[in-house]
């Protein structure tokens, strides 16, 4: 169990888009890559190395950027398996707990990658974004109720 208390039975559970995280950072990391690859046989390439110390030093370079790429995919395959979960009093997100009280914007936000896999984020301020949200799932409305009834319970937390 990751966390210290128990948070009860969640309201409701939202998962993230993996294909919107994946395949931007998937990208990225595999452009980044052929650079840095490039780069090292750039450096390869003015060194007086005999072929078979060429030949090694580009499969060890080739084997460290591939399981480079392949951690950064699994981390973000992770991060991106991650739903976003609402409860009575609190969001998680990203395993981390914010107390609806204390948000004080619900702004929605769509950039290149979201349009073009029909989804958006929804900013709520202090750092606390919800990502990858499919454009058929209309959440705003709800997250606005949920912190309307937090503050109007709670009014010294304000």
């Amino acid at each position: 169990m990751n966390q210290s208390i128990n948070l009860g039975q969640p309201l409701y559970v939202l998962p993230q888009n993996k294909k919107r995280t994946l395949i931007p950072k998937t990208l990225l990391l595999v452009v980044l890559g052929v650079i840095f690859y490039l780069g090292i046989l750039l450096n390869v390439t003015l060194l007086n190395l005999t072929a078979e110390e060429d030949t090694i030093v580009k499969i060890i370079g080739l084997m460290v950027l591939t399981i480079i790429v392949g951690i950064g995919i699994f981390l973000d395959y992770h991060q991106a398996s991650q739903p976003h979960t609402f409860y009575q009093d609190r969001l998680v997100v990203e395993k981390k707990e914010h107390f609806y009280h204390a948000i004080e914007k619900v702004e929605r936000k769509q950039n290149f990658w979201d349009k073009l896999f029909k989804t958006y984020s929804i900013d709520l301020g202090e750092g606390i974004v919800l990502r990858n949200i499919p454009q058929t799932v209309s959440i705003e409305g709800y997250i606005q109720q949920l912190i309307a009834y937090a503050k109007q319970n709670n009014p010294g937390n304000r």
